[in-house]
């Protein structure tokens, strides 16, 4: 079965990199930086981008976790401050904080140019008005036709970003241990040697991005005790990039920001951005853990990478990149990332990406030279008005590294075999009144069996007043040890200045190899969210969610407070 998977990940991949190339357009696309506010079940988030930052239904958002997993999906509802992500993947749960961006038509962010005056005739003698420099406040592409842009270093600096806290208190058999507070800052200076309010600043290499992200966390560690830490998940300086500096560098730690793939770094990034968009480099430095402490110095890895553009909107874009590792100096890991994009208006948007591991003698737990460890293809159309589907596959397997990839110690027989092949598909039609039909097909298979999950739905909008939803779905699953029917209901409305969402859920449960009269449970699950901006910058979601089964009770409730700057 491993053969298997492993053809079918490498030909799913291959379908996506071998898109025919599309001709150069002008609507290209923006990147809005948001990060994720909270997680919902079903494979849905709450970001922090809304009807303010111009986003609509139907963005695409790209969610990059450190740990180097790109989660792609959808915007399917937008409130003034916030809005709801569908993810491809319904079992993807991003944790709180995940940075990721939405792609949006840089035609929907152009103000709309004022109408021009009539000309007046010429009087004797008159001269023409004066070309004047550019100043703090004029547009940044210069007042009058013909005016250079102002230069990074001659505009103010500026500092945006966010504090924010988040607590989580969480009981599930018999125990809290799954229970976190967080609170951190997340913030950037722009163009750190300007004058904050002249934008005097003479020198280009003071002209970058000073970043910082750090966080206090109380949480039950890997070893199973509750401790407190200081997290960093970002100090670093950047530079360059842009069309005024083709060379591109950052140090610090950090996620690289042209393949983010090569996971958190603790180094320095170069690359170099070519007239046709093209961009290409190196990162050299360590990977910190991914764990409760982020030590570091463990491991030294040093990468190379290209990207192909097909135009400077990068809408058809191909990267590969070759990453070796060292294990407290002994030789680890050599990978190959690949990637590709192909992000057309009106048509298929389709993203792909695989890591291919290479194997030598050293490397005795694996049989073959290649192996795919990871791979993900995400591809969606969408018809206007009408409807549309979107599909995702995704395949999982253990690298053989010194480097420790997970909690538990992994035997040699897991090691070799262990994988996991998941593929999904979703359409979606619309219907007259705000109705939209949907339905979601999903398939697994691992080393020892397979299953399932299929959904049927309806999503009707305005049905039940301005700004409400109401959803009703039903679904049938096979997991690894037990089987679900049941059927899902959901809410939604404004609320005390916000928006509040419900969900109530009603599933036969039967469990694999239990008694008679264990084997088959009813679960009840009621759950809720409300979002809302309180004024000044500050943000609010609050969320609550109950599990009776049987006669067990599980329950999370869970607040996440922002402030942006």
């Amino acid at each position: 079965m491993g053969d298997h998977a492993n053809w079918m990940a490498r030909a799913v991949f291959g379908l996506a990199v071998a898109t025919p190339a599309l001709e150069a357009q002008d609507d290209t696309f923006e990147q809005l930086a948001l990060r994720v506010v909270s997680a919902r079940p079903g494979g849905q988030c709450v970001v922090d981008l809304g009807a303010r930052n111009q986003l609509a239904v139907d963005d695409h958002v790209l969610l990059e976790p450190r740990n180097a997993a790109a989660l792609s999906g959808r915007v399917v509802q937008v409130e003034e401050r916030t809005a709801l992500v569908q993810l491809l993947d319904p079992t993807a749960a991003p944790p709180i904080g995940t940075r990721g961006h939405a792609l949006l038509p840089k035609a929907r962010l152009r103000p709309a140019k004022p109408a021009t005056p009539a000309p007046q005739d010429a009087q004797p003698g008159a001269q023409p008005p004066p070309a004047d420099e550019w100043k703090p406040g004029d547009p940044l592409l210069g007042r009058r036709g013909g005016e250079r842009p102002p230069r990074p270093w001659e505009r103010p600096r500026t500092v945006h970003g966010r504090i924010y806290t988040a607590s989580n208190l969480t009981r599930t058999l018999d125990s809290f241990d799954q229970s976190f507070f967080d609170a951190g800052v997340d913030m950037a200076i722009d163009n750190v040697g300007g004058d904050e309010s002249l934008g005097s600043g003479t020198d280009s290499w003071s002209s970058g991005t000073l970043r910082f992200h750090g966080a206090y966390n109380r949480s039950t560690e890997f070893n199973g005790v509750t401790g407190d830490d200081l997290r960093l998940f970002d100090l670093s300086y950047e530079h360059g990039g842009n069309r005024f500096d083709a060379l591109h560098w950052r140090v610090g730690r950090f996620l690289p920001r042209d393949l983010p793939e090569l996971g958190l770094l603790d180094g320095a990034q170069v690359g170099y951005r070519t007239d046709g968009g093209d961009r290409f480099g190196v990162t050299l430095g360590y990977l910190p853990q991914l764990d409760d402490d982020m030590n570091t110095f463990d491991d030294l890895q040093v990468a190379f990478y290209y990207q192909w553009n097909q135009d400077v909107g990068e809408r058809v874009s191909y990267a590969i990149a070759f990453q070796r590792t060292w294990h407290h100096g002994l030789a680890d890991r050599d990978v190959f990332v690949l990637k590709g994009r192909w992000l057309p208006r009106n048509e298929w948007n389709v993203s792909a990406t695989a890591w291919v591991d290479v194997y030598d003698n050293r490397d005795d737990r694996k049989d073959a030279s290649l192996e795919l460890t990871r791979a993900n293809l995400f591809a969606v159309r969408r018809w206007q008005g009408a409807g549309g589907i979107e599909a995702f596959y995704d395949h999982e397997s253990y690298p053989d590294t010194r480097r420790r990839v997970t909690p538990q110690t992994l035997l040699p027989a897991t090691l070799a075999d262990a994988h996991v092949d998941r593929v999904s598909a979703r359409g979606w039609l619309q219907s007259g009144g705000g109705a939209q039909w949907f339905s979601r097909l999903t398939g697994w298979a691992d080393e020892e069996r397979d299953g399932g999950a299929v959904e049927l739905g309806v999503d009707a909008r305005e049905v039940l007043g301005t700004g409400t939803r109401a959803a009703v779905a039903f679904y049938a699953m096979q997991a690894l040890h037990s089987s679900t029917t049941g059927a899902r209901v959901e809410l939604g409305s404004g609320l005390a200045g916000g928006r509040l969402d419900v969900l109530y859920e009603l599933g036969l449960v039967h469990f694999e190899g239990f008694g008679a009269s264990r084997d088959d449970l009813l679960q009840h699950r009621l759950g809720a969210l409300w979002n809302a901006g309180l004024g000044g910058g500050w943000d609010a979601s609050l969320s609550a969610d109950a599990t009776l089964w049987d006669r067990e009770l599980s329950f999370a409730v869970g607040i996440y407070l922002q402030r942006a700057f």
